[in-house]
């Protein structure tokens, strides 16, 4: 009988052990990837932008090497490590690229070596945009040549001009880290040049009706919109009303950021909010990248750095501006692009801009971007 309980008890034992094990059963391999499928990823991709390359013949020349060719990498040299680091790297190309058959010229008709878009490439831009006023300056051909310049490099995006209709009515998707972009870039004008009849799509017009059904046509493809537009009124270093009342627009119909060029000048940048509730960043104007201008004002540009995060549904952008100086020698030669914060009074004292607009200082740059900007806007980094 005692062993009969013995063994009983052996056997209680036994079975509160096995339901012990089951009640604090470890998860398992599929359990861990059930969750990780339950909580979405966050992607984040970012955007360096700049403004118009604007290829005075000083500067065509001053890339002109012993063998004919150009090479202009010294230029971007100091902003190197930001272009490379960008997921997407964009710049305003403002003059056509038609290169040396069709002769080398600046203002106020200008046409510019092949050999700009390869330096454009070989320090690291995705994007280039060309739809600016000058875009016609060699008429047609002029656009031909750039075409078939950027055919050779297919992993460029370019902006702003079109081989066919169906090239114009296709968006450029781009997409980096998960996140898709449509990219639209427009020009206000062709300087009275007219693009040919049965040819107009060759160049994005900032038509408002073309605009909106351009964004809303990718609403629910992408997961943000970004505008560049030419536009704005030159040397006027506030934007215009009708630069405003656009932006509210191009926000309201769904743009997350606006990016604009054109006026030779920086202009502001702003968080909008349109009537419908949608929010947007706007650069009105990011100035020159290069020139060989003659004022102080024009060698002072902007560049734009955005973050864009997508997590499931929820998306979001960091802004970030960050004012950028053309230098230039006594001789217009030696064109290189500085960061305010790494400008000094020493390279000042050598700028060729002092023979044209006075003594030229360090704080006579910080003076131009402290009457644009005053204090930093809201929701927006200054790197200065």
């Amino acid at each position: 009988m005692k062993k009969i309980k013995f063994l009983s008890l052996i056997l209680s034992l036994f079975l509160l052990l096995c339901s012990c094990g089951e009640s604090e059963k470890l998860p398992t391999s599929g359990d861990a990837e059930a969750k990780v499928k339950s909580e979405p990823q966050t992607h984040i991709a970012t955007m360096l932008t700049v403004g118009d390359n604007l290829m005075h013949m000083p500067v065509v020349n001053d890339g002109k090497q012993e063998d004919g060719s150009y090479d202009y990498s010294h230029i971007f040299k100091m902003l190197q490590e930001d272009i490379v680091n960008a997921d997407i790297a964009v710049i305003g190309q403002e003059t056509v690229l038609g290169g040396i058959e069709l002769g080398l010229s600046g203002y106020p008709l200008f046409n510019s070596p092949t050999d700009v878009g390869k330096s454009l490439v070989d320090v690291g831009f995705d994007v280039v945009l060309h739809a600016s006023n000058h875009i016609m300056d060699r008429n047609i051909e002029g656009i031909e040549k750039t075409l078939e310049f950027w055919r050779s490099y297919p992993d460029v995006t370019v902006l702003g001009i079109n081989e066919s209709e169906e090239m114009k009515q296709s968006a450029r998707i781009v997409e980096k880290n998960g996140i898709k972009f449509a990219l639209f870039n427009y020009t206000y004008s062709t300087n009275g040049i007219p693009v040919p009849s049965g040819r107009e799509y060759m160049v994005n017009m900032l038509d408002e009706n073309k605009i909106e059904s351009d964004i809303k046509a990718v609403d629910k493809k992408v997961d943000f919109v970004v505008v560049f537009p030419h536009w704005g009124n030159e040397y006027q270093m506030s934007a215009s009303e009708y630069q405003q009342e656009l932006a509210r627009k191009m926000c309201e119909w769904g743009a997350d950021a606006i990016i604009g060029s054109h006026p030779h000048v920086i202009q502001p940048c702003q968080w909008i909010k349109s009537d419908n509730g949608n929010e947007c960043i706007v650069y009105y104007s990011l100035g020159n990248f290069v020139s060989r201008q003659k004022e102080t004002k024009n060698l002072l540009g902007g560049m734009a750095g955005l973050e864009f995060t997508k997590t499931g549904d929820e998306k979001s952008i960091k802004a970030k501006y960050t004012p950028i100086v053309t230098q230039y020698d006594h001789n217009s030669r030696n064109f290189v692009v500085y960061k305010l914060s790494q400008y000094t009074n020493e390279l000042a004292k050598e700028h060729g801009i002092n023979l044209y607009d006075g003594a030229l200082t360090k704080s006579k740059f910080e003076g131009i971007y402290k009457s644009v900007f005053g204090e930093a806007p809201d929701g927006i980094e200054m790197e200065y």
